[in-house]
């Protein structure tokens, strides 16, 4: 598998993973179908949509295959047939927004190298590509975004972006950086609301 065929495929599953957090919000909140599509597609596409804004590339990445969209159903529907099973477990909503933070920012990062931005420019566009679908979603659930609480969420992103052109600078293969710099990130996550570390304490 090339790098690129990762990053296609690292891109699909991060997408149908924030789809599916995002879905959750939306049966959490009582939406219809309708609102479960919209919900799951906005958080699963706003980050990487926003990304193809900033670095211009027209048309975005979700009117040039199909397949993100399809991810994006794929994972409504799912939570949606399924609605009354996961309404009660919102630590799964946690762990599929952990993965989808985790992938968005490695690849995001990525791009941005690729595009020829310095190592900041690079890894704030990946915590952009990251972060901004959750923020979309859960202004539109009427809450406040997880990345503007004192949940340890962007600082985690940061921190990834930092692994990545570490690792980057060091000249390692870029397949094991995106796994690796993933990694930190999810596992990070996990960790964090497992044992309930945060910023500050309230």
């Amino acid at each position: 598998m090339s790098f690129q065929d990762l990053l296609h495929f690292s891109d699909l599953l991060g997408t149908f993973a924030f789809a599916i957090s995002g879905a959750l919000v939306a049966v959490r909140k009582k939406m219809d179908l309708f609102g479960v599509i919209v919900l799951s597609t906005v958080t699963a596409t706003g980050g990487g949509t926003l990304r193809s804004f900033l670095i211009g590339d027209q048309p975005v990445f979700i009117l040039k295959n199909v397949s993100y969209m399809i991810a994006c159903l794929l994972g409504a529907l799912l939570v949606f047939n399924y609605r009354e099973y996961v309404k009660k477990r919102h630590y799964n909503f946690l762990v599929f927004d952990a993965f989808g933070l985790a992938v968005f920012l490695s690849i995001g990062t990525s791009i941005g190298l690729q595009q020829g931005l310095s190592y900041w420019a690079s890894v704030l566009l990946g915590i952009m590509t990251a972060t901004f679908g959750g923020v979309i979603r859960d202004m539109m659930a009427a809450e406040v975004p997880l990345i503007f609480r004192k949940e340890l969420y962007a600082i985690l992103a940061l921190l990834g972006g930092v692994v990545y052109i570490s690792l980057y600078h060091l000249n390692v293969p870029e397949e094991f950086i995106v796994i690796i710099s993933s990694s930190v990130v999810f596992v990070s996550r996990i960790l964090a609301i497992k044992y309930d570390w945060h910023v500050f304490k309230s």
